[in-house]
């Protein structure tokens, strides 16, 4: 606890944090573009759809150690 207690003196105390960064210097131009074509979502949803599906049927086989042992004295 003495330990913590000195860390805890030479940290420096919590800022506030920065706000998030801004994507563009002009939200209304993006706001007011048009609108992303209804195909285009479901294009992304699809491919979004097929890519958990292959992440999801990816499973490890471990047949040898993943830590190998040198013999370093």
């Amino acid at each position: 606890s003495t330990r913590l207690a000195m860390l805890s003196t030479t940290l420096p105390h919590w800022k506030k944090l920065p706000p998030l960064p801004s994507l563009t210097n002009q939200p209304h131009q993006v706001l007011a573009s048009d609108p992303v074509p209804f195909a285009d979502l479901q294009q992304v949803s699809r491919i979004a759809a097929y890519a958990f599906s292959a992440l999801s049927q990816i499973h490890v086989d471990a047949k040898e150690e993943l830590v190998v042992q040198f013999g370093i004295p």
